[in-house]
């Protein structure tokens, strides 16, 4: 379920941490990618963008599936650009885990992987 805390205006550009990571990280493509969870009506204006290893664009057709939907590489680079190059109403969700969170995924159990997980923080800060 997504849960609205704080209006977000359309003038402004975002970074959202996403966590746990799961193996599929089902949650935040839900929630970002399909629409499934009303995000869209929740932040109108806002046009959100999941990010996801950046080996997985190096796979013809998969990666023209991936941008299709809205998936983008985690890279700096990137994340660079949607938060400074391509307007504005930009949400660029990074599930900060990543690999590391997936692996120690268990039922029942919650693992955060936050540690030495601080270049988000950076791009946050560097783009205002």
């Amino acid at each position: 379920q997504l849960v609205k805390t704080h209006d977000l205006s359309p003038s402004h550009n975002y970074i959202i941490g996403s966590h746990p990571h799961g193996i599929l990280c089902v949650g935040a493509f839900c929630n970002f990618i399909t629409g499934s969870t009303g995000f869209g009506e929740m932040f109108p204006g806002i046009r959100p963008f999941l990010t996801t290893l950046a080996g997985n664009f190096r796979l013809p057709l998969f990666r023209e599936y991936l941008m299709s939907g809205g998936l983008c590489p985690v890279t700096r680079r990137a994340i660079s650009y949607l938060l400074s190059k391509n307007g504005t109403g930009n949400a660029v969700a990074i599930v900060i885990g990543g690999a590391a969170e997936s692996l120690s995924c268990r039922p029942g159990v919650t693992t955060l992987i936050l540690k030495n997980r601080k270049g988000f923080v950076r791009m946050a800060l560097q783009h205002g």
